[in-house]
């Protein structure tokens, strides 16, 4: 795999770059990334625009993210988890003439190197980075790493739910043949929320509504407040209407200081990742969201949101 061969060999500083409210996916991954780097004494930094989820906290390297918002001077920047530069929240100037590769798993046509490793068919980009070491040396795969890859794997096919799930079970049968105790993954990620989470949820729930099909939930600004909740201790809520019985497509409307955050989530073959590209957004198949760049009353985007994706769901069915 020449994507790591060429990390590996690289003289210079390489900084790995998280996107913005990063998920277990991407931090796992970077982490995965970095502590394999490690083993060859590479100059490695990590940075994150936002604060990372704080439940996975317990991985190897998590304390050596820098949060910042700016581009720190290093030789390569390795996007990861993100199909374009955009997605990492930093002002894309700062990346004008930059050496830039990406490791990533979203349907994207953008490339910056021929070291970019993109699969848009891989179950998460923690299975990438897998594919990657288990190509180039799997003896390095240490249960540290294995962890990470692991969280990235859970979270980013809903704990196994998604789609992909052949080489997502494969891939956790790789790691738990290779010695990983999975049942520590439940006791230490799946089963160590907080309280001021569960408020969060127990908020979001009072929002609840579904009709024809279609299930949602809301996340008002109010509620981290009301809650004690940190912005990443939302990440799964949009799941929760998508467990309802009669649901196929879930939404979260998710108020942001200068608009509406909007994530996706579909059953069956419902292809919500063209949804989003509708709205300037993307992601899979089977779960994107989008942005709302505007402050709009909630019912009113709200009803405008709903009725057009009543009518992309017409049209997919016809």
């Amino acid at each position: 795999m020449k994507t790591l061969e060429y990390l590996i060999n690289f003289e210079g500083k390489i900084c790995l770059i998280a996107h913005s409210n990063p998920d277990p996916d991407c931090i796992g991954s970077m982490l995965a990334l970095y502590n394999y780097l490690n083993k060859f004494n590479k100059d490695v930094i990590m940075i994150s625009k936002d604060e990372p989820i704080g439940t996975i906290k317990y991985l190897k390297g998590f304390d050596k993210i820098i949060r910042i918002g700016n581009l720190p001077e290093t030789d390569l920047y390795v996007l990861i988890d993100q199909s374009e530069v955009e997605r990492s929240g930093i002002n894309p100037e700062e990346f004008k003439d930059k050496n830039i590769i990406k490791i990533d798993h979203h349907i994207t046509n953008k490339k910056y190197s021929e070291y970019d490793y993109i699969d848009e068919n891989a179950p998460s980009t923690t299975s990438l980075m897998l594919e990657l070491m288990r190509n180039y040396n799997e003896e390095l795969i240490d249960e540290n790493i294995a962890e990470c890859i692991f969280v990235g794997l859970s979270a980013d096919t809903g704990n196994f739910s998604f789609s992909n799930l052949k080489v997502a079970f494969e891939n956790a049968l790789y790691l738990a043949n290779r010695g990983f105790n999975i049942n520590r993954f439940s006791e230490k990620f799946l089963r160590n929320q907080s309280i001021n989470r569960m408020e969060l949820i127990r908020l979001a729930l009072s929002t609840l509504r579904y009709e024809d099909n279609i299930g949602y939930i809301i996340i008002r600004k109010k509620f981290y407040e009301i809650s004690g909740a940190k912005k990443y201790e939302n990440y799964g809520i949009v799941d929760i209407p998508l467990s309802l019985s009669n649901v196929k497509v879930a939404l979260k409307f998710e108020e942001m200081e200068n608009g509406w955050k909007v994530n996706l989530r579909s059953k069956e073959n419902i292809d919500v990742q063209k949804f989003a590209e509708k709205h300037n957004g993307g992601g899979h198949k089977n779960a994107s969201a989008f942005r709302i760049n505007e402050k709009i009353p909630e019912s009113e985007l709200i009803e405008r949101i709903i009725e057009d994706l009543k009518n992309y769901l017409k049209t997919i069915h016809e």
